[in-house]
């Protein structure tokens, strides 16, 4: 099962730069507002990017909201070490 290629880094070799005048706004760069963060690498297998990568197009398509891999895997481990900082507390209460 194909994954999706990554973005393309850069530009074509020689590619004209757009002048000032057409050139879009640019994104920031650089850490995002809010919570201090730290970047974590993590190799996934090919079978569960695939997976990970026709949810994106699911989600798109239903919701028509943009989200991309990180934005994803950060709410399943957030939701993961929630659900199982309750399963703890509940059998220290049990």
């Amino acid at each position: 099962m194909p994954v999706k290629p990554h973005r393309p880094v850069g530009g074509l070799p020689g590619a004209a730069q757009p002048s000032g005048d057409t050139a879009t706004a640019k994104q920031p760069v650089g850490r995002p507002k809010g919570v201090p963060s730290m970047l974590v690498n993590v190799r996934l297998p090919l079978p569960l990017v695939a997976a990970l990568d026709r949810y994106l197009d699911r989600l798109e398509s239903q919701t028509g909201l943009k989200a991309n891999r990180g934005m994803i895997a950060r709410r399943a481990l957030e939701l993961f070490l929630a659900s199982h900082a309750s399963a703890e507390a509940m059998a220290r209460e049990g």
